[in-house]
């Protein structure tokens, strides 16, 4: 039986994890892999595996210990050779630039086309090249994770961090929701999510990956989205003792209430019904701090509430005496 991806044939061997590479380079023979359409994939001589496809620009390799780093690749082909490079750190951390020669074959093969005849196929293979891997005698440090902090609407969250660090810039960022559900992508540092429930409880966490695939998680912040509110404005009268409330329109309303909280009868009491955005409440002793709420009712009658709010009711001045003569 032949063995899957036996492609190695290799005349030199990559010393790779563990050891310090400064102001070193290493030069790596590959044998065969396959080719297909700017897509190039092979392992080397300690049984990585790289994927270099040079269609969507990016290099992936797979070390032996199943550690996934993905990095932005360019490459050219020019009749039967590639060039290719990228730039990243390895397993360890270690900061390199690779430059890739690889070298391609075509070979025919031909016999009985279907319903007869006789067909030549060319196919294109990766015959082998040279992988050279240019330390630059530093080393990247752990990735740090951003500190994370919350403001919120009555239905969205605004999500903004402190710059990661460490690693190999530059970042991206995700934002994952409590459920695990990736909510944004950003390379900056907010993100908001909308289309939330008003007073509800809401847990987030960022997720920092640097540009060697290498990733680390913020500790979870928690934001509470506000109250519903129609920016409500209660002003009060001392010459006649009223409050008048003015506020927004709530769009599937098609009245309103002014409700108050009357101390003497422990109860609320409504005081005042519109069908416009503002009303004038009275009757209560002053000096006292009243409650208020508007109510804003759809057309089924469904009440919502909005923008409970103590108001300062006092007495007016008495009036100036007459001056003596």
């Amino acid at each position: 039986m032949k063995k899957a991806l036996q492609i190695l044939g290799l005349v030199s061997s990559l010393v790779f994890a563990g050891q310090a590479k400064a102001d070193t380079v290493v030069t790596v023979r590959n044998g065969t892999g396959s080719y297909s359409s700017n897509h190039l994939a092979f392992y080397d001589a300690n049984g990585t595996h790289l994927v270099l496809d040079g269609v969507h620009g990016t290099a992936t390799i797979t070390y032996p210990d199943q550690t996934v780093l993905t990095f932005p690749y360019s490459q050219t082909v020019s009749g039967l050779s590639v060039t290719g490079s990228w730039s990243g750190a390895d397993e360890s951390g270690y900061l390199y630039t690779a430059t890739v020669q690889e070298t391609l074959v075509q070979t025919r093969h031909g016999g009985s086309g279907r319903g007869g005849g006789y067909r030549t196929i060319t196919v294109t293979s990766l015959a082998g090249g040279v992988i050279t891997y240019d330390y630059a005698g530093a080393y990247a440090p752990p990735l740090v994770a951003p500190v994370v902090t919350g403001d919120s609407t009555p239905t969205s969250v605004t999500l903004t961090w402190t710059a990661a660090s460490g690693g190999v810039p530059p970042y991206t960022y995700s934002v994952y929701d409590q459920n695990g559900t990736d909510v944004a992508d950003t390379a900056g540092l907010t993100a908001t999510v909308t289309g939330l429930m008003p007073e509800t409880s809401y847990a987030y966490t960022v997720v920092t990956t640097d540009s060697a695939g290498k990733q680390i998680k913020s500790d979870p912040v928690t934001v509470y989205t506000l109250s519903p509110t129609l920016n409500t404005v209660y002003t009060y009268n001392p010459a006649d003792n009223t409050v008048t409330a003015t506020w927004d329109t709530d769009p599937t309303a098609v009245s309103y209430s002014v409700f108050y909280y009357d101390w003497a009868l422990g109860m609320w009491v409504d005081g005042a019904d519109t069908t416009g955005t503002s009303a004038t409440v009275s009757g209560w002793s002053p000096n006292v701090y009243i409650p208020f709420y508007i109510a804003a009712y759809d057309v089924n009658g469904v009440e919502t509430d909005y923008d409970q709010q103590s108001v300062s009711v006092q007495a007016p001045p008495p009036p100036p005496g007459d001056e003596d003569d």
